[in-house]
């Protein structure tokens, strides 16, 4: 009767303490500058890390790093074009270079971190991830959408945050660009340099 009593016990202590986990689903998309409609971005890499857990590591910083690497990007790419001067072209281009091959080796390293939970989309752009309950930081690296830099040159990059709720769902979808700067490259008759 004792050994019953503290199973029902243990039983009751180990039920308590376990949560739903939520559910985060999306699309994830690419829309070409020539293209009316948005294309299922096929391949595309999620990694979702738990705001809490990311402080705790080495990848505290992965919302700054990401956010340094696309303005300095956008920063770059505006200089090129508002630029004819060779030298301050290669200054730029080199601050760039720095930042890119900075912000590869992070992004490197943080997918290799146990923290960080993978998926992947499907032929239509459709992902799902079975997540703790928490606010998350999720990395995209898109499968169909590459930048000549060596951060992107697997895929561009971009970084959402998102509430998951117990034992609800969260839908986050998410929309790459090809030829982001299309808009001045028709403005200069000019194609982007590293971007």
């Amino acid at each position: 009767m004792k050994n019953i009593l503290i199973g029902i016990v243990l039983l009751f202590v180990t039920l308590s303490f376990t949560t739903d986990n939520g559910k985060l689903s999306g699309v994830v998309t690419y829309k070409d500058a020539y293209e009316s409609s948005n294309q299922a971005d096929a391949g595309c890499e999620i990694y979702a890390i738990n705001k809490a857990d990311a402080r705790s590591s080495q990848y505290g910083d992965l919302a700054k790093v990401v956010g340094r690497f696309l303005m300095n990007k956008s920063n770059y790419s505006v200089s090129v074009i508002n630029s004819i001067d060779p030298e301050r072209v290669k200054k730029a281009q080199d601050y760039f270079d720095s930042v890119s091959d900075f912000t590869f080796k992070y992004i490197r390293g943080f997918k290799k971190s146990p923290a960080a939970v993978r998926a992947a989309t499907d032929g239509k752009g459709n992902y799902t991830m079975n997540l703790r309950p928490g606010t998350y930081y999720l990395l995209f690296v898109s499968g169909n959408v590459k930048s000549d830099n060596i951060a992107e040159s697997k895929g561009n990059i971009d970084l959402k945050v998102a509430e998951i709720k117990s034992a609800g769902v969260t839908q986050l979808d998410e929309n790459f660009r090809i030829h982001e700067n299309f808009m001045l490259m028709l403005l200069t008759g000019r194609w982007m340099q590293g971007c």
